[in-house]
């Protein structure tokens, strides 16, 4: 399992001592809006640069918005699953650029939000949204671990909703890194447990020894 380093909300010097004490130890980083015109600090990293804005939006728009992201580095981005076939289309030209990942289910929801905004049951849900954007070369899902259990495809499983001997605020569906390496996580998004952490590079190193 790949460990991300989630630097959203952090200010950029913050960020930049994260990723300079960080980067030789992990396999990415992931930005929002918020870092999205600092991303020259990733210059010559060869990790992944993660840029997470979940795009929605007309095609011409998703269009012109990945061509922006593109430009500032990045190696993966996520896209929302709620768009429509044509965004699809159109988006399947960058596929062979870019990382490409659906979201569709936010770790930040319960699963009475989830039935609430999409009518489904989780499995029913996946298998729907999955097979949507799977004939686009999608590389990866963001899910939860938990939900990998109702996901059949072998589509990349990204997992945010990571925690370890922290409180994860703003997050409703948690796992511990050794719980998402064991429900087969292949990539795991970790933020305010070593971002928030006093010493983050020790913290990080406990974690890996869990794994």
């Amino acid at each position: 399992m790949k460990i991300i380093i989630a630097l959203d909300g952090l200010d950029f010097d913050k960020a930049f001592s994260l990723f300079v004490l960080l980067a030789p130890h992990v396999d990415g980083f992931k930005v929002n809006h918020t870092l999205l015109e600092n991303t020259s600090m990733f210059v010559n990293y060869e990790g992944e640069v993660f840029v997470d804005c979940k795009i929605w939006d007309t095609p011409s728009s998703v269009s012109n918005i990945l061509e922006h992201i593109l430009s500032k580095g990045a190696t993966m981005t996520t896209i929302s699953t709620f768009n429509n076939n044509d965004t699809f289309r159109t988006l399947h030209q960058y596929s062979e650029d870019i990382k490409l990942l659906g979201v569709t289910y936010l770790t930040s929801w319960s699963s009475q939000e989830q039935f609430e905004i999409t009518r489904e049951t989780p499995r029913n849900m996946w298998e729907r949204h999955i097979s949507r954007i799977k004939h686009y070369n999608f590389y990866g899902m963001i899910c939860s671990a938990d939900d990998i259990v109702d996901i059949s495809s072998p589509i990349k499983k990204i997992c945010p909703g990571i925690s370890f001997q922290s409180v994860n605020s703003g997050q409703k569906r948690i796992t511990s890194p050794s719980t998402a390496k064991r429900l087969g996580a292949d990539y795991a998004i970790i933020g305010r447990s070593i971002t928030k952490a006093d010493h983050p590079a020790e913290t990080l190193m406990k974690i890996k020894k869990t794994l």
